[in-house]
C-alpha cells in the first residue's frame, strides 16, 4: 500500500527550479539574484531551441532594485508553488544565484516586475494583490502586449510599461474579485488570448507518456474545477464577472505609437473618460480629424497637459475628457469610436460592458 501511495505522489515529470522541464535546452526564464543586498535582480527570457540564432536566444526583460524584489518574492514564490503543486510538480524556492522558471510562469513574473520597477514602495503591495487577482491567461496577454514594443530591460517608463504600473499599482481590486480569483486561479483549461501565441496550451492527454513542454500542458487533477471539458479551451469572457462596474477599472487603448490607459466616470449611459498620467498620444493628425478636436489637442499642448516626448506626446497629469470618443480621437489623432476603442484587461470594450446604452 505504501508503495502505491508513493508512486501516486511522485512528480509527473522531472523539473528544475520553478517547473522547467529537465530536457534539452527548453524555453524558460532565468532570475539572477546577486549575493550583495544592494545588487539588482535580473530577469531574462531564454528561448532555447526556439531561438532563430544564438545571438537572439536570450532577451533581457527587466532589472529590479533589490528592495522591489524583496517586496514581491515571497508572494510570487507562494503563488508559483501553488500552481506547481496543482500539477503534481515539485515546488521550489528563490536562492542566491540563478533561478530557472517555467516559460509561462516567467511571463507572469515579468508582468509584475514591469509594473513595480518604478513604483513607490507603498504601492507595491497593492500591485501584488492585483497581480494575484488576474488569471494566468490575463497575465500572458499583458506580457504579449507589453513585450511586442516595450519588452526589453531598457524600455522602462515607456508605453505599456507605464500602463502596467497604473493598472496594478493605482487600482485596488474588490474583495469579490479576490474571492473569484481563488476559485478560478488553477484551471487545467487554458485559452489563447489576443496578442499571445502560445503553442500546445491544451492539457496533455493522460494516456500520453510524452513529457510535457511546460506546466500548462498538465491537467490539475482528475476533475476540472470549473466544469469545462478538458479538450475545450476556457474562453476568457465566459467566466463569471462582477455584476457592477467600478470606475477604477483600467481600460487601455493603443493606436500606432500611442498607448494610453484610463477609466470612465459618471453616468454609464453618457460617461466622461479620465486618461491617466503617463499615457501617450500620436503627434501626427489625420485630415479627417474634426477642427474642434484639433483645437483641443493644441490647448492641451499650450497648457502643458501634453508635452513632446520623443516621437509621441505624453500626458503630464490625469485629464478628464467629456467622452471616451473624444479621449480616443485626441490620443489617436484620427476619428475613433471610444466605446469600441477602450478595452479592459480582458479585452472587453466599453460598449460590450454596457456603457453608452440609453436608459429608459
Amino acid at each position: 500500500m505504501s508503495k502505491v501511495t508513493a508512486k501516486q505522489n511522485a512528480p509527473k515529470y522531472s523539473t528544475l527550479g520553478f517547473g522547467v522541464p529537465a530536457s534539452s535546452d527548453p524555453h524558460h526564464f532565468k532570475v539572477i539574484i546577486p549575493k550583495a543586498n544592494s545588487g539588482k535582480v535580473e530577469i531574462s527570457e531564454h528561448l532555447g531551441m526556439q531561438a532563430q540564432s544564438e545571438e537572439l536566444s536570450v532577451i533581457e526583460r527587466v532589472v529590479l532594485d533589490r528592495s522591489c524584489w524583496t517586496a514581491i518574492r515571497a508572494e510570487v514564490q507562494r503563488a508559483f508553488n501553488a500552481r506547481l503543486k496543482s500539477y503534481d510538480l515539485k515546488p521550489s524556492s528563490w536562492k542566491v544565484g540563478e533561478n530557472v522558471v517555467d516559460r509561462l510562469l516567467g511571463k507572469e513574473l515579468c508582468v509584475l516586475a514591469w509594473a513595480i520597477e518604478g513604483m513607490d514602495a507603498e504601492n507595491i503591495s497593492v500591485a501584488v494583490r492585483n497581480w494575484l487577482a488576474l488569471r494566468p491567461e490575463e497575465r500572458w496577454w499583458l506580457f504579449g502586449m507589453t513585450a511586442m514594443s516595450t519588452g526589453h530591460k531598457d524600455d522602462r517608463d515607456v508605453g505599456w510599461r507605464i500602463a502596467l504600473r497604473h493598472a496594478l499599482g493605482d487600482i485596488v481590486q474588490t474583495e469579490s474579485l479576490e474571492k473569484d480569483k481563488q476559485v478560478r486561479e488553477v484551471s487545467p483549461s487554458y485559452s489563447l488570448v489576443q496578442g499571445e501565441s502560445e503553442d500546445n496550451l491544451q492539457p496533455a492527454n493522460e494516456s500520453s507518456r510524452k513529457p510535457a513542454e511546460s506546466l500548462a500542458e498538465l491537467p490539475a487533477g482528475n476533475e476540472n474545477p470549473v466544469g469545462q471539458d478538458e479538450e475545450t479551451p476556457l474562453p476568457v469572457t465566459e467566466l463569471k464577472e462582477e455584476s457592477s462596474l467600478a470606475e477604477d477599472v483600467l481600460f487601455l487603448f493603443e493606436a500606432k505609437k500611442a498607448k494610453a490607459g484610463g477609466h470612465p466616470v459618471g453616468d454609464m449611459s453618457k460617461p466622461e473618460f479620465v486618461v491617466g498620467k503617463g499615457s501617450t498620444a500620436n503627434v501626427a493628425v489625420a485630415k479627417s480629424l474634426r477642427p474642434a478636436i484639433r483645437e483641443l489637442r493644441q490647448k492641451l499642448l499650450d497648457e502643458g497637459v501634453l508635452v513632446e516626448d520623443g516621437e509621441v506626446y505624453s500626458f503630464t497629469c490625469d485629464y478628464s475628457f467629456k467622452s471616451p470618443s473624444l479621449a480616443a480621437c485626441v490620443i489617436a489623432g484620427n476619428p475613433r469610436s471610444g466605446m469600441d476603442a477602450w478595452r479592459d484587461l480582458k479585452g472587453r470594450s466599453l460598449k460590450e460592458l454596457g456603457y453608452g446604452k440609453k436608459t429608459n
